[in-house]
């Protein structure tokens, strides 16, 4: 108690010390003594804490402690039934998110294959495209060469030149010779 004086003293003291500068407005507070209240336990408070419970008390803290158990064994078997729904729910949904996995996983798959065939489809409508327009060019062509050129009169020159001599057949006058006559039976 001595030392709690002595605090309060010196905070009094080190209060009377501080001046505050002239013009700035102080709060002046009024300190008063702390009493301190005796906490000694008194006569009702001590009679209604027994250090010996008589039966009745023991019984009904059994009875008590019993329906406490009860709701607690209870509670315990609602959680165990709770626990157990949770686990085959998160068991369900394991289930779940692995097929829907492997569905994306042949989903992509399928994805990929039909990219490919579709490159590979246009490739080979590009090639047969330009074998099209080949033949049609082809054949563009050959009806070009087809078609009667117009007629275009040949400029005849005469010429100068001495006509060739061919060399005369003789035949045959005689008649009589069957298998030279039978030329044309062959």
């Amino acid at each position: 108690m001595a030392r709690k004086q002595s605090l309060s003293d010196l905070i009094q003291a080190e209060a009377q010390k501080f001046e505050p500068p002239a013009g700035e407005p102080t709060i002046e507070v009024s300190a008063q003594a702390v009493e301190e209240e005796d906490t000694k336990p008194t006569a009702e408070a001590s009679a209604t804490k027994r250090n010996n419970p008589t039966k009745a008390d023991l019984e009904v803290t059994i009875k008590e402690l019993q329906a406490s158990l009860a709701a607690s064994q209870q509670n315990e078997k609602t959680l165990q039934q709770e626990i157990a729904n949770l686990q085959s729910a998160l068991a369900e949904h394991k289930a779940t998110v692995e097929r829907v996995t492997k569905e994306l996983y042949e989903t992509k798959q399928t994805a990929l294959q039909l990219a490919e065939a579709n490159s590979q489809l246009i490739e080979e409508n590009k090639s047969v495209k330009q074998e099209q327009e080949a033949q049609l060019q082809k054949q563009q062509e050959k009806e070009k060469a087809k078609e009667p050129k117009p007629y275009q009169p040949v400029l005849y020159r005469k010429s100068h030149r001495t006509p060739e001599q061919y060399p005369v057949v003789q035949t045959n006058e005689s008649k009589d010779d069957f298998s030279s006559n039978t030329w044309l039976y062959d």
